[in-house]
């Protein structure tokens, strides 16, 4: 029998490893094929233009978008901070609406926003863990400028109603901004079928190459934003050097992404039922199980999952919430929002598979979970 190769990745909403596709789509880009995509008055210069305009094509056919609404940045928190503070508070709209589960690349922001002029409200999440329409229907009103609420949470993995929230925003003539970090290449995302009008995209959540992301900025009719980074004007909106070899792999990414989505998910899904199968009976499971994020879950457990962590540390690779946050001993605003008790917060470990995540790996980490988590199975109530 082959050993059990340690440790166990379960971490895949924290990063995951570059595919194979998007790393070799990017290697020539670091050699004989570079160049400055900007630099377009020589033949290099307009090769690596095409070639970054061929990566905006494909990440625009996995989120069915227009193209040339795509802006290359840094990650996600770039780009969720340009649908915040591209705004400013004019013609009577100067209240922005936040989900209570979102990220802190949004929900840090919220003091710079009120300085800036704008009044900030937190739509409340429901016990199972999603943003309804209708709650942003209570909370919203005529001064409305924006909702924000992500696609996927990062926590528990629940997949949000996107289009319904969209919906409700425009009824108050508010834009709607969505922070997809955690869903793209993971879940169907069709920004035209849900009339979203910005979105947020990290290429390490899926596969693809870290330090880059992209900006959906609705461009018919046009968003009017105020530019967050100041200089070249290289993309419209968004100032600086598109890194060639990283939008290459981005791309390459979102390609293998769309074409791998439903077979991912089949594998995902059952290796969650395999694990759950492996642990005690009644495990309580923070938020709902469906819709979900395939192969997420966030467990209840008996000991402060701290101590878990480093008992397993060199057996698994887990976490107890958001990734920026790991070094924070707060309660999780996300477990929090959804109704949980300081001390059931403490107690939750959070648990990520990924493509190649195996059954032996699921089921070696059930056996390593499984006495920590026996009381909380007899006690479970949801």
């Amino acid at each position: 029998m082959t050993a059990q190769k340690k440790p166990v990745y379960l971490d895949h909403h924290a990063t995951t490893p570059i595919c194979a596709e998007a790393l070799e789509a990017m290697l020539p880009f670091f050699t004989e094929k570079f160049g400055n995509p900007h630099a377009v008055g020589h033949c290099n210069g307009r090769a690596a233009a095409k070639a970054v305009e061929a990566a905006r094509e494909k990440l625009a056919a996995l989120l069915n978008c227009d193209a040339g609404a795509l802006i290359f940045t840094s990650g996600a928190t770039e780009a969720n901070n340009m649908a915040l503070f591209g705004l400013s508070p004019e013609n009577g709209r100067d209240e922005i609406l936040i989900g209570a589960l979102e990220h802190t690349s949004i929900t840090a922001g919220i003091p710079a926003l009120e300085k800036k002029g704008f009044t900030v409200k937190v739509i409340p999440a429901n016990k199972d863990g999603f943003i309804t329409a209708d709650a942003v229907r209570q909370t919203a009103s005529e001064k409305t400028a924006l909702v924000s609420v992500m696609a996927v949470n990062h926590e528990i993995g629940t997949v949000q109603p996107i289009k319904d929230i969209a919906a409700a925003a425009h009824e108050y003539g508010a834009l709607y901004h969505c922070d997809a970090a955690q869903g793209t290449g993971k879940v169907p995302i069709d920004i035209k079928d849900a009339e979203i009008d910005m979105l947020s995209v990290s290429g390490h959540k899926f596969y693809g190459p870290p330090g880059i992301g992209a900006f959906y900025l609705r461009a018919t009719p046009p968003v009017e934003l105020t530019p967050v980074l100041h200089g070249g004007g290289q993309q419209r909106f968004r100032s600086g050097t598109i890194p060639l070899p990283s939008a290459v792999g981005l791309g390459a990414a979102a390609e293998a992404a769309m074409r791998r989505m439903e077979k991912d998910a089949a594998h995902l899904a059952r290796l969650k039922d395999l694990f759950l199968s492996k642990m005690p009976a009644g495990l309580r499971i923070n938020g709902a199980l469906s819709p979900r994020l395939p192969g997420s879950l966030n467990l209840v457990t008996d000991a402060p999952s701290a101590d878990i962590l480093t008992a397993l540390a060199d057996d698994l690779c887990l976490s107890t919430g958001s990734a920026c946050m790991s070094r924070e001993r707060k309660p999780s605003r996300v477990l929090k929002a959804i109704g949980l008790a300081d001390e059931e917060v403490f107690r939750s470990l959070r648990l990520s598979m990924g493509r190649d995540t195996t059954d032996a790996d699921v089921i070696f980490a059930a056996e390593k979970l499984a006495p920590y988590c026996t009381a909380a199975a007899r006690t479970a109530t949801a």
